[in-house]
């Protein structure tokens, strides 16, 4: 009865959309189900932070990735202050229980001169309505850094000729207005002409197919996933991509980041901060590429991933891996990448630290697995062994 109460204050007090009711649902039960297994009964006045921790262990144990776990765990927390404000708990249990650390990725964008190549070269869409759309679609995503569904509830009536303005409707129907720039004003008008020349049936949509009926979510993530699949670089080829580079390239012209929040549509600094690392990231891969004194003798671009499973790592075993891992440039300066996997694979045993080390190399991989009485040692072992591997494929290239 209140996980349906609580859908509803979802749906009509906090504005939210559709997707997030059935994610919230969806955790809801899981939670349940977890508690009538542990419990025999879903009793909201007998479940403590305990039990919640343990069903936070269970779903790693599981393979959960952390940023899901956290996400089911802010449904329960939610929920509970919900039951709370409604008096039917006297406190929130879940409210001091914290999720799995999770690292930041960071966002993938793409570069003003591939996009460039994109929109600018006139193969790349048909002269038909279908292909202006499309081509403006892409356009509009670069310049205005909205989401897939406010383009999609973009109607004639929130554009404002005279101000060159866009009116957009985000989430929790919180509004805000985008400028335009006096050329992309004019590809919109040439985009209206060509739409209205085309459609027969009249819609207050400005994007439409071409039965004149609104666009869903899916097909314009094919139109953008079509285009974008000419970069080969891309891990990512979805409509957020362009958002994520809208918001890039400003701050790489230095666009003040306050501004830059305001037009993405967030509610907190903090969600915009993270393309200040991008951007500081960009700028030391280009001063490591063209500066001839920024690598010291030796250096190289590689990278390095670590992931730790089932605990979280400290900082001085990361240091440690990372030195050890790094030392391998003396031996191949072609290692593109490493990727060191920790765990914790018996605990009742001696030896129950297991690393498993890949190195993705020019000329091929490199892999190793050990286990030791410490990630430490485990290391070490690994080290060792993929130094005798990369020894092993220079004295096969000499003969």
């Amino acid at each position: 009865m209140w996980k349906n109460k609580f859908i509803e204050y979802l749906r009509f007090e906090k504005n939210y959309s559709s997707h997030t009711e059935i994610s919230y649902l969806n955790d809801l039960n899981q939670f349940e189900k977890f508690i009538v297994d542990k419990c025999g009964e879903f009793d909201l006045q007998k479940i403590d932070s305990d039990l919640i921790r343990i069903w936070i262990m269970q779903l790693m144990e599981e393979g959960m990735k952390p940023r899901s776990v956290n996400r089911k765990l802010s449904a329960v927390k939610s929920f509970f202050k919900y039951l709370k404000k409604q008096g039917v708990v006297t406190h929130n249990p879940a409210e001091r229980v914290n999720g799995p650390k999770v690292d930041k990725k960071l966002p993938v964008f793409v570069s003003n001169k591939d996009m460039e190549k994109i929109l600018d070269d006139d193969e790349n869409f048909s002269d038909d309505f279908e292909g202006h759309r499309d081509r403006f679609i892409i356009e509009l995503f670069y310049v205005t850094g909205m989401r897939r569904s406010e383009l999609i509830g973009l109607k004639d009536s929130d554009i404002d000729f005279y101000n060159k303005t866009l009116r957009v409707t985000g989430k929790r129907n919180k509004q805000r207005i985008i400028p335009l720039s006096d050329i992309t004003m004019e590809k919109l008008k040439g985009y209206m002409q060509k739409r209205d020349e085309h459609i027969k049936n009249k819609s207050p949509f400005l994007f439409v197919r071409n039965n004149g009926e609104p666009m869903c979510p899916i097909m314009v993530y094919k139109i953008v996933n079509t285009h974008l699949s000419s970069i080969g670089t891309l891990s990512k080829k979805s409509p957020h991509v362009l958002r994520h580079s809208f918001a890039t390239e400003m701050l790489n012209n230095g666009a003040e980041i306050n501004a830059v929040k305001e037009l993405l549509g967030h509610s907190s600094l903090a969600s915009t901060e993270i393309y200040t690392h991008v951007t500081f990231d960009e700028l030391k891969r280009v001063y490591n590429n063209a500066h001839p004194r920024a690598k010291n003798e030796g250096e190289n671009n590689m990278e390095l991933t670590i992931q730790a499973i089932n605990f979280e790592a400290t900082g001085k075993l990361k240091e440690f891996v990372e030195k050890k891992i790094k030392k391998l440039e003396r031996f191949n300066d072609g290692i593109i990448n490493a990727d060191v996997v920790m765990r914790v694979v018996k605990p009742e045993a001696a030896k129950n630290k297991e690393v498993t080390v890949k190195l993705n190399l020019n000329n091929g991989e490199a892999f190793a697995e050990k286990v030791g009485d410490t990630f430490e040692e485990a290391i070490d072992l690994c080290a060792e062994a993929l130094e005798k591997q990369i020894f092993k494929t220079k004295e096969k290239k000499r003969r």
